[in-house]
């Protein structure tokens, strides 16, 4: 950690910041000693169906990042503890959001727990700046742990990262290749349980395309794992299993995705900075994302971009400063922007005897972040439990639903932080209150104070919510205190002036703002912006 910034902002940021999970007890029990009495090798005190056993078949349903790394832990896991386990691992091969950031904590994630790394070819730029902009202006923020841009499925001649993980499951496992089947593009048609169960507890039904049709295949399986992501929320083979399994959709907002081409630029200063918009567009947050050269990400939290909109956001005075794209809208790469939701809350009833739900679907990563570290650390949580535990309900609600639900306990301060700027954004005092904050924080240290702190961690993800709201309350109360010796020219719009209502009911308003908690929210803006550090 370097040491730069105030003394609070060096303590709360080498102290506090959010680190990989310790490999959790169940690591060092071995199913060969039998110590763990229910999943013991020969399955003694396990109950029908609710251990895994030489041949039994797990069907994961997703090749994205959670359904791959659940794979390749079972699979390690299994063959760790001599046992014989089949996984058919089923993925469809529809457009997932192009937007991708992944940071430190998840590269440490994906490192410690699943023994890979980021190929650099999938790498097309680091983030080591997020510049905040509002109706008033904008302000930079450096940020401590750069950030990685990448595409999520391969597409524009690139190849995406839940792609390239799927094609690594099997990396230093190879002699595992004869227990893993890939099934894809296939779709599952139909999730039905077996009543009573036998040598599986559900029947999946799969669909692919072939010359002369469509082929189906029927397989019985003894553990469904789901992992389809949010857009599969309102497919006919998800809406019944939503009804055979009692589980409950996460609270979701809207959001939109779409991938911009700025050759044609005038110019193009954004380089290896994140423009975070709020509010440009009314009641929405925007981020534009630079990737490779002449490629730019914009996505959007509580709205569906129109063409209107984006082309709005360029035309603002804030953002020509970076860049100056005349008709962004002609200049999309896919020629339209994708629908998108982001979960705001968490899911209901996640498992259950023979299955279990894995990544966004459950809504337990951080509210408006997290999807590659909740991923990765939710399926690892999910394979051991199948592996050392038993496949039950109650094994999975104890030993995967309770450990995650400990990573996002204080999602409800982010939501209501959010929720607070939201409201709070549409006042003009306000947004400069906090640009004023920004930049006097800057004039004292280039690396700022406490509001820069709570940016970076918005920003990053390495900082709690609680956190990161001390963080905002610390920071603008104490340059609300110190305005009167500041100076007025370096608070824009507080000085009684037509373009305000003058410095002291200004102040009282300030005031009152702070005691209701009101400051800005999470101006993260892609749905799968991650946590990192370099």
């Amino acid at each position: 950690m370097r040491k730069k910034g105030t003394w609070l902002v060096r303590q709360v940021e080498g102290r506090f910041s959010r680190e990989v999970p310790a490999l959790t007890p169940f690591y060092a029990i071995s199913r060969k000693n039998g110590k763990n009495g229910k999943n013991s090798k020969n399955g003694k005190n396990a109950g029908p169906g609710l251990a895994l056993r030489d041949g039994s078949r797990v069907v994961v349903i997703g090749g994205g990042i959670a359904g791959s790394a659940f794979t390749r832990k079972l699979l390690w896991l299994t063959a760790k503890e001599g046992l014989n386990v089949e996984v058919v691992l089923v993925n469809s091969t529809s457009c997932n959001y192009c937007g991708g950031l992944v940071t430190e904590l998840s590269m440490g994630a994906l490192e410690v727990l699943y023994g890979l790394g980021i190929p650099r070819d999938l790498i097309l730029s680091h983030i080591d700046n997020c510049v905040y902009v509002n109706a008033e202006g904008s302000e930079s923020v450096e940020v401590n742990f750069p950030l990685v841009s990448v595409l999520r499925t391969s597409r524009f001649g690139y190849q995406g990262f839940d792609d390239s993980f799927k094609e690594r499951v099997l990396l230093g496992m190879e002699d595992q290749a004869s227990r893993l089947r890939m099934v894809e593009p296939t779709i599952v048609t139909d999730v039905t349980p077996i009543a009573p169960p036998g040598p599986g507890r559900f029947r999946i039904t799969l669909s692919r395309r072939v010359k002369d049709g469509l082929e189906r295949e029927t397989l019985d399986v003894d553990l469904v794992v789901m992992a389809t992501g949010l857009k599969s929320l309102n497919t006919p083979m998800f809406r019944k299993f939503k009804e055979i399994t009692g589980y409950k959709d996460p609270p979701v907002m809207d959001a939109s995705v779409t991938e911009v081409d700025t050759s044609r630029a005038v110019y193009n200063r954004l380089e290896h900075q994140i423009l975070l918009v709020d509010r440009i567009i009314p009641h929405c947050m925007v981020a534009l994302i630079p990737k490779a050269k002449n490629w730019l990400t914009v996505t959007s939290l509580e709205k569906v971009l129109t063409v209107e909109d984006v082309e709005k956001v360029f035309a603002h005075p804030a953002i020509k400063e970076y860049i100056d794209l005349a008709e962004p809208t002609t200049s999309l790469r896919c020629g339209r922007i994708c629908r998108a939701n982001v979960f705001t809350g968490h899911a209901k009833n996640l498992c259950g005897d023979g299955w279990v739900v894995l990544g966004d679907l459950t809504g337990y990563g951080r509210v408006l972040k997290d999807g590659y570290f909740a991923a990765l650390y939710g399926a690892r949580l999910a394979a051991a439990t199948a592996v050392y535990h038993g496949i039950s309900g109650k094994d999975f609600e104890r030993h995967y639903c309770r450990p995650i639900r400990r990573i996002a306990r204080d999602n409800r301060v982010g939501m209501l932080l959010f929720k607070f700027n939201s409201r709070l954004s549409v006042r003009r005092w306000f947004r400069r209150w906090l640009l004023a904050a920004i930049k006097n924080e800057k004039q004292k240290n280039p690396y700022g104070g406490p509001v820069h702190s709570a940016f970076r961690a918005l920003t990053t993800g390495v900082l709690s919510y609680k956190w990161i709201t001390g963080l905002f309350v610390v920071g603008l109360a104490g340059y609300l205190a110190r305005w009167p010796w500041t100076g007025r020219t370096s608070s824009a719009g507080w000085n009684g002036s037509k373009d305000g209502p003058g410095k002291r009911r200004l102040m009282k308003q300030g005031l009152r703002a702070e005691r209701g908690a009101g400051y800005p929210g999470d101006s993260g803006a892609d749905i799968h912006m991650e946590e990192g550090r370099k």
